[in-house]
């Protein structure tokens, strides 16, 4: 099957949804799938995703008049994308708005989440569609430590009366990625040996934190080895359709302390606790589980196997044009 896609995936860190897209792309080009980017080439259905390299209305009624069923999979811009995409007009984020456009030429819609699909509804949208939650390579996001020239090992976990080592991680410096809560976290961790909190990834210009450490964006196979070595993950960024440093967390064996916005909740409930304004109050509730929640992380279902199965079996129901199987 040949599908045509607007997707460009990049290598190294480059935030989350391209994190997940290169994950998916090789997952399926593994299981016979192959991608073009030529709208002149014959294909067998186009997978287009969100607003992705400018995509517009005309782009996809053009690739429908050609006779392509069309997967999209949709993304909600409130929170992210350039400040024209995330405006809010007559009650509708812009971004969004332009995405339901495209569905009077779309034939099967994928939402990351039951929250996604709700905004999506709550703005108008109809038609076929699937709830398919992102996922992440396991042979990289994991908790097994492969260490230069030794064998690997299971990752180490937190212990009673040790420091707990929390992680943020972002490559957004987005304040909606939770950075108003990380500032006034930074302010009362002065002092503090019994918690130690990291930030991965990137700041807004003109952060400065005074107990906070900040490290600089990883790769995947470089981010999933430092998340190994933490012990919790803090997640407090708000309207997110599918977070994927969530789910690349909990695959590393990271518990969560997650801000109830989006599909935080939906995704981090079974995982961790929910942020009601303090850390300390938290991990009050989080560690005396800490042992049960890392348990369940083993059959947590964000890895790029399934995920990619399901994609594919729309793909194919689509190309076919043929129902999407439930």
């Amino acid at each position: 099957m040949l599908v045509y896609t607007n997707v460009t995936v990049r290598e190294g860190p480059y935030g989350g949804a391209n994190s997940f897209l290169r994950a998916l792309l090789a997952e399926l080009g593994r299981r016979g799938v192959g991608f073009t980017a030529d709208r002149d080439e014959p294909a067998d259905v186009a997978f287009l995703n969100a607003l992705t390299n400018g995509l517009e209305a005309s782009d996809v009624e053009a690739l429908a008049l050609r006779g392509l069923p069309i997967v999209h999979r949709k993304t909600g811009y409130r929170g992210r994308g350039i400040p024209a995409l995330r405006a809010e007009v007559d009650g509708m984020i812009v971004g969004d708005r332009l995405q339901l456009d495209f569905d009077p030429h779309v034939t099967h819609s994928v939402f990351q989440s039951g929250y996604s699909r709700d905004v999506f509804l709550g703005s108008g949208f109809s038609g076929d569609f699937t709830v398919q939650p992102n996922g992440v390579d396991p042979a990289v996001f994991n908790t097994v430590v492969r260490p230069r020239l030794r064998s690997p090992r299971p990752r180490r976990w937190w212990q009673p009366g040790t420091p707990v080592e929390v992680v943020i991680s972002t490559w957004s410096t987005d304040d909606s990625k939770g950075f108003p809560y990380y500032r006034e976290l930074d302010r009362g961790l002065r002092g503090r040996r019994d918690v130690r909190v990291t930030l991965v990834g990137r700041v807004p210009s003109g952060t400065r934190f005074g107990s906070i450490r900040v490290v600089k964006a990883r790769g995947a196979a470089a981010l999933a080895r430092y998340l190994q070595r933490r012990h919790v993950l803090l997640q407090l960024t708000s309207w997110e359709s599918c977070s994927n440093a969530l789910i690349e967390g909990i695959n590393c064996g990271l518990p969560v302390i997650y801000l109830d916005s989006g599909a935080n909740d939906e995704i981090g409930e079974p995982y961790g606790v929910a942020w009601n304004g303090s850390l300390d109050e938290a991990l009050s509730r989080l560690l005396p589980r800490y042992d049960e929640i890392v348990a369940r992380i083993a059959d947590n279902p964000y890895r790029i196997g399934p995920v990619a199965d399901r994609y594919l079996a729309i793909l194919e129901a689509v190309a076919a044009r043929r129902p999407v199987p439930a």
